[in-house]
């Protein structure tokens, strides 16, 4: 009777010894998951998701330890360390969108969104003027049958916005009035240009990205398409869009 309790109290030990270093093991990864996506929001505002997810996962393991051995913990730990960083490894394959008002992750931003994308934000400003307001950056994957998104906007002193608008003008393949775009978006041109590919013949359809909220102020904004994929389905363009009265700009592409 006794060396069974004794055999059972040396199992109870040695179980007892195993889930602790496993937890610990699992407090570990949770801790550089959660470090890795903490770091990702505060540099690129993206990943708050994940970051919480890792965070619950980290917490949760820290007080299992403290709360012993019991077989429930240990279960719960051994299924969160198969599930959880499967789930956080599938969501990070689908890169997640950027909605941000902060200036100073610009640069950040940019390389986060060339990191995922095979094709990076074309009519992007290498660098932001000085002394812009109103600053927002957006950015959304294509996935499936929707066309995803690249924009960035403010409004900046006149000098600068001048200068936008004398570079873009020259390069644009087209110029329209933004009130012509229905809904901000889409638009049918006169004739297909040379410079720009349609998917069908016959297809004049040009649609554009634009941050219809930051638009909705402005009565005299013209849209300069630089380039366009006429595809009514899965268009393609890249645009600036300026207001020279209300010193308004946007970078915008599609797809």
């Amino acid at each position: 009777m006794n060396e069974n309790i004794v055999t059972t109290d040396i199992k109870q030990i040695k179980f007892e010894k195993f889930n602790k270093a496993f937890t610990i093991i699992n407090v570990v990864i949770a801790s550089l998951f959660t470090l890795l996506f903490l770091v990702l929001f505060i540099l690129v505002e993206s990943g708050l998701v994940r970051l919480v997810i890792s965070g619950i996962w980290l917490i949760s393991n820290v007080i299992w330890i403290f709360r012993g051995a019991e077989k429930k913990h240990f279960l719960r730990s051994t299924l969160s360390c198969i599930f959880i960083p499967v789930t956080i490894m599938m969501m990070s394959v689908m890169i997640a969108g950027v909605h941000s008002d902060s200036p100073w992750r610009y640069n950040l931003q940019l390389d986060y969104v060339k990191y995922y994308k095979s094709h990076v934000f074309k009519v992007a400003p290498e660098k932001l003027p000085d002394d812009i307001s109103d600053y927002g950056f957006h950015f959304v994957a294509t996935l499936g049958q929707g066309a995803g998104h690249s924009s960035v906007r403010f409004k900046a002193s006149q000098d600068v916005i001048k200068a936008y608008e004398e570079e873009y003008s020259a390069k644009a393949i087209y110029t329209y009035p933004y009130s012509e775009f229905e809904h901000g978006y889409s638009i049918y041109v006169d004739e297909i240009s040379p410079k720009a590919s349609a998917t069908w013949e016959d297809d004049k359809s040009l649609y554009i990205y634009s941050d219809t909220d930051f638009w909705a102020e402005s009565t005299s904004a013209t849209v300069y398409v630089t380039s366009a994929t006429h595809n009514w389905n899965h268009p393609h363009s890249t645009a600036v869009i300026i207001d020279s009265e209300k010193n308004m700009i946007e970078f915008a592409q599609l797809g």
